[in-house]
């Protein structure tokens, strides 16, 4: 869940977990856009956003390898 801050200058700040993290990155990609603004990703914002995905995605595989399923998976 988000959680929002408000800073001594009045400026609201918007902390959110990887998870919401990771969906709002995904969004923003597949549009070419940021919702709020609605200003294009630059090339730079773009690779950022793909990087993080990556080393999510990195992450769980390195995760479920060292955690293996302790039963077999249901087959039909």
């Amino acid at each position: 869940m988000a959680k929002y801050f408000k800073t001594k200058n009045g400026k609201t700040i918007v902390l959110r977990n990887p998870a919401e993290k990771g969906t709002r990155y995904s969004k923003q990609l597949k549009a070419g856009k940021v919702e709020e603004t609605g200003k294009k990703l630059t090339p730079t914002d773009r690779s950022y956003r793909i990087g993080y995905l990556q080393a999510r995605s990195d992450n769980a595989k390195a995760y479920k390898s060292k955690h293996p399923r302790k039963y077999p998976k249901k087959t039909k």
